[in-house]
């Protein structure tokens, strides 16, 4: 094993030197860098780790490497849905009315529509300046096109074939192409009712632009679901001062789900601290896929530090050519960013791409928040992800960066419901405390530490073992005698495999 000793042997056998030769190859071969492993299937990993590679330090051969697949069973592979989270605040619902070539009153619109962050548009995307799918029987209201040609001009892309239950994302384009400012412009969608919009029941919704500039134009997206088969239809039209100037129709062709694709990853990080991110792609369909290309783009915000071997790096992408994804089974991809500068919204997006498949896509998106208070607070999960009953490790530490000593510093974490805690230690530098944890109905609470000195580091190392499988997250919360400067938040998914 590893850094076992041999000791030498008086008058050795010729099958004595054999057996140690053997022992030295098996002690190499399992003693290798990680950037430096062969992937596993996750039918029967090995080892515990997630078997990724350093981006600094990729290995010599990376093309022999074979692909990481779980056998799962399809009947339990649970389908992505669109969450019933709260209406954007920058989206209104349209007022239904008698007559629906009237546009909506403006009493019935918020005065003052806030803008929000929006994810870049795809690269496929702009190659192909505008969708071509074909036209359908509208199975609602039409509109009636302009009678003559205004100021602006409306554009809209979309990825023409979307898997059931998949989002399709709308970006839409408003310019004034004339030579005058265009005020008061006003953004509708009206769409099928084969479409849904999560948290809202309305089929026509809006957004204000408000005044557009000579050779200005604006961006916005919405995304839609719907989990019936055929082609669905947008129906999008520009207003400004109550006038229809321009309208777009455009069309989305729903088929029957194959491929699962999700992302996990935390919400919130400081300067300085670690995002990672785990990529799940599962074969839902009765046949093999095949010619599988994911590609993650991320933010410049985001430092890719380590992967899952196989990737290759470009400008602001990883790409993976994962061949083949047999029926009843998944592949896991994993990628860690430093997160090196402050941002309000720093997103990533996971592109799924192949000859057999609609593209599909998954985003995700957190907030890098400058380090506030006095404590630096820090979670990270040492084997991610495992398999039921293996065992992986929670490690918290915390700096006190002020001029002062903390003081009465505790610890409360929510274990995920895939764990049960096996033991729980604490240091400070590098003597133990004799601290007391407890728990109750997966709430961990450890007793304070009565005084932490400025710049000195505490560090506790949570040990768990898995008795089922899931996604979860380990949430702390690090609390001080000085409530209001003192209390930290910080969280860490984790998943666990069957």
């Amino acid at each position: 094993m590893p850094g076992s000793q041999i000791r030498p042997f008086s008058k050795p056998t010729s099958g004595m030197l054999l057996l140690l030769m053997l022992t030295a190859v098996v002690s190499a071969c399992s003693s290798l860098a990680p950037g430096q492993r062969s992937s596993w299937k996750l039918t029967n990993p090995p080892p515990l780790d997630p078997q990724n590679e350093s981006l600094e330090n990729p290995p010599q051969n990376p093309t022999s490497q074979s692909r990481e697949t779980q056998r799962v069973n399809p009947e339990t592979i649970r389908q992505k849905q669109p969450q019933n989270s709260e209406p954007e605040k920058d989206l209104f619902a349209v007022p239904e009315s008698v007559n629906r070539n009237l546009p909506p009153q403006p009493r019935d619109l918020p005065e003052r529509i806030s803008p929000r962050p929006e994810l870049k548009r795809p690269d496929y995307l702009k190659k192909s300046p505008q969708s071509k799918s074909g036209p359908k029987l509208q199975s609602g209201p039409k509109m009636t096109a302009p009678a003559t040609t205004g100021p602006l001009e409306l554009s809209v892309d979309v990825i023409p074939k979307r898997q059931l239950g998949s989002g399709a994302t709308f970006y839409v384009i408003a310019k004034n192409v004339g030579d005058r400012a265009v005020r008061n412009v006003l953004v509708e969608c009206e769409f099928d009712t084969e479409f849904l919009f999560p948290g809202r029941r309305e089929k026509k919704i809006g957004q204000r632009l408000g005044t557009l500039q000579p050779g200005e134009s604006k961006e916005i997206s919405l995304t839609l679901y719907s989990d019936i088969l055929g082609n669905h239809c947008c129906r999008f039209r520009a207003i400004a001062n109550g006038e229809e100037l321009v309208w777009k129709s455009v069309c989305v062709e729903y088929e029957k789900k194959q491929l699962d694709l999700s992302v996990i990853g935390p919400s919130l990080r400081t300067v300085g601290s670690r995002a990672e991110y785990i990529v799940k792609l599962s074969n839902v369909s009765d046949v093999d896929l095949n010619n599988i290309q994911a590609v993650i783009s991320y933010d410049a915000v985001f430092v890719p530090r380590e992967a899952s071997i196989g990737s290759e790096r470009e400008t602001g992408q990883l790409k993976w050519s994962l061949d083949k994804i047999r029926k009843g089974e998944g592949v896991q991809l994993q990628v860690e960013f430093d997160c090196e500068v402050a941002a309000e919204h720093a997103c990533l997006q996971v592109m799924v791409s192949s000859p057999e498949l609609p593209n599909e896509q998954a985003s995700a998106c957190l907030k890098v928040a400058p380090l506030q208070g006095v404590l630096d607070v820090r979670v990270r999960d040492t084997k991610d992800p495992i398999t039921r009953g293996e065992e992986t490790t929670y490690e918290v530490s915390i700096e006190n960066r002020g001029l002062q000593p903390a003081r009465d510093i505790s610890l409360q974490a929510k274990i995920p419901r895939m764990f049960r805690v096996v033991s729980v230690e604490a240091h400070q530098g590098n003597q133990k405390l004799n601290l007391r944890p407890e728990v109750n109905q997966n709430i961990l609470k450890v007793s304070p530490v009565r005084e932490l000195p400025a710049d000195a580091f505490l560090r506790y190392t949570i040990l768990v073992k898995s008795i089922s499988s899931g996604d979860g997250e380990f949430e702390v919360t690090i609390s001080g005698a000085d409530a209001k400067k003192l209390v930290t938040r910080v969280s860490e998914p984790t998943t666990v495999n069957r």
